[in-house]
């Protein structure tokens, strides 16, 4: 289904490091009664989409610092 995302790229990615390419989110749908987030990579245009509950999760879990990256 094609949902009408609104991306949003963070502002680390406007830089000198635009060329190696970004992660970009849309969260303008996450409200809706199926409320789903994408996350787009613009160097490959691939979307993944996260229902609200499991993005809540991975936001909580980076807050936390739970990832080793």
């Amino acid at each position: 289904m094609n949902r009408p995302y609104e991306f949003v790229k963070g502002i680390l990615c406007n830089g000198e490091n635009s060329g190696c390419g970004c992660v970009e989110v849309a969260a303008n749908l996450a409200d809706e009664p199926d409320g789903m987030v994408a996350v787009r990579d613009t160097k490959t245009g691939g979307v993944l989409e996260f229902d609200r509950h499991e993005w809540e999760g991975f936001i909580k879990s980076a807050k936390n610092n739970e990832f080793d990256i």
